[in-house]
Parts: C-alpha cells; structure tokens; sequence
C-alpha cells in the first residue's frame, strides 16, 4: 500500500489477520485476490518483476522464487517486515519515482495501490519507463459492489472500504454528487492506455448484495452461502453481478516502441 505519510507498524504487521486462515473463512477475498495476482504473474513470461508497494511481502511469498521478484516499499517498517520473503532486493521508495533503470523490467504487480496514489499520472509513466518493450503490468483495484452502490443510494454518503485512505474509487457505473473522486472503470481506462500501456485481460472477484434488514433481516443468514468461494465465483459470472466486483484486476501489456 503507497501512502502519502507511512504509518508505524503494530506488533506482527498490518496485514497478518487479512491472511490468517481463520479470517479467510469470514472474509476471504484479499488472499484470493494475491493468490489470483500471483497465478496471473506465474503465467506469464518474463524472469525479473516488480512488487510495487509490496508492504509486507505476501505477494512474495506465494511468487517464491519462480520470478526473480523485487520489493519496492515506501514503509520502512512494512519494508522491514518483508524482509523474511524471497524477494532478490528490496528498495524503500515510491511508484511516483522507481529507483531502477530504463526498460529493467519484464513486469509490475501493483495489488491494491492505485487508489492511494495523488499523482497516478506520473506513476504510470514510471511504471511505463521501467517496463521493457511488451513487458506486463498486473493492477488491481477496489471497486464499487452492489452493496456499497445501493448504501450510497440510500444514504446519500459515499461508502469506502477506507474512508481516510482512498483517494479515488471506481465504478463500472457513473456515480455523481459526492464531493470525492469517483472514477468509472472506462475513465480508469484510458489513463492506461494513454502512457503506452494495452488491457490484456480484466477479471473481478468478491461479489457482495445488499444487505436485508428489518423485518427481512433473517434472509441474510441465507445470502451467506454466496460468500462462499465456490459459490461466490459462480455467482460473479452472471452478467449484471460480474460488474460489481469488490476488487477489479488489470492485466496489462507495454506497447513495443515504434
């Protein structure tokens, strides 16, 4: 995650309860989502990749050592506790200012980093910068469910997955009147493609519903089995659910130079 301020690290790291077994029966969609980020890297050519803002280095341990995998962290803490992944280096700094050369790599992961970001402009052209010609670059993002869009439309107030950190969300819809950066996911699009880079691929998971409540509380003991795994993704193939994922991925490719 690339912050503007990093933040202290509590005792055992930000993110160990995200990935302990326990909580992924409750809540699992950030371990499928690096687990799908990695099967994705995994498939795809090219030794020597980028973490960009690779916190504590979850990402690496799935990667291991089938790529030869950097770590870049502007958390000296998180970077510290990364140290135990088998990442080749690990740099403190920023997407908005990689400390590599031109053209060093064959690909960048950025998994949950791009809503965080001020700048998201110069950090694609250092992204695009550092990739070599076809070189690859997997970005994945929150995005707006059905749950969040119909609490907004019952509310009147915007709903983030964090408030205070989020600095835009997106949305395969429009979604107007809020004074905050709501992005569809088209307008997100042509961001990509106007630093060079082509959409390969795009893919979803974690499809959340409205909420029952009142008198019909007792159907949402029900809707928990479509957040089972197997079910879930089942049920994010149909046409309308599979635009409200809980997170949205990018698979995307470096145009070769003319």
């Amino acid at each position: 995650m690339e912050t503007d301020a990093p933040r202290s690290a509590p005792p055992g790291g930000y993110d160990e309860q995200r990935y302990n077994p326990a909580m992924r029966r409750v809540w699992p969609w950030p371990a499928l989502l690096l687990e799908s980020v990695a099967g994705w890297m995994q498939a795809l050519p090219g030794r020597v990749w980028l973490d960009g803002a690779c916190g504590e280095g979850h990402l690496g341990r799935l990667i291991g050592t089938s790529k030869c995998l950097v770590g870049l962290e502007i958390d000296p803490q998180r970077l510290t506790l990364a140290q135990g992944r088998p990442y080749r280096l690990l740099l403190q700094g920023s997407l908005a200012a990689i400390p590599l050369a031109d053209a060093s790599l064959h690909g960048i992961a950025s998994v949950e980093t791009l809503e965080h970001v001020s700048h998201l402009d110069r950090v694609l052209k250092e992204c695009a910068r550092c990739l070599c010609g076809g070189g690859y670059m997997i970005v994945t993002v929150p995005s707006v469910t059905l749950r969040s869009w119909w609490q907004m439309r019952q509310t009147g107030h915007p709903v983030y997955c964090s408030e205070r950190e989020h600095l835009r969300e997106l949305s395969s819809v429009p979604i107007r009147g809020f004074p905050h950066m709501f992005e569809t996911w088209k307008e997100f699009e042509r961001r990509f493609e106007g630093h060079g880079f082509a959409i390969v691929r795009t893919g979803g998971l974690g499809f959340l519903f409205p909420m029952w409540t009142g008198r019909l509380a007792w159907v949402e003991r029900g809707m928990n089995l479509l957040y089972r795994e197997s079910c879930n993704s089942w049920v994010g193939r149909l046409p309308i659910v599979r635009r409200f994922p809980y997170y949205r991925i990018y698979l995307l490719r470096r145009r070769e130079a003319p």
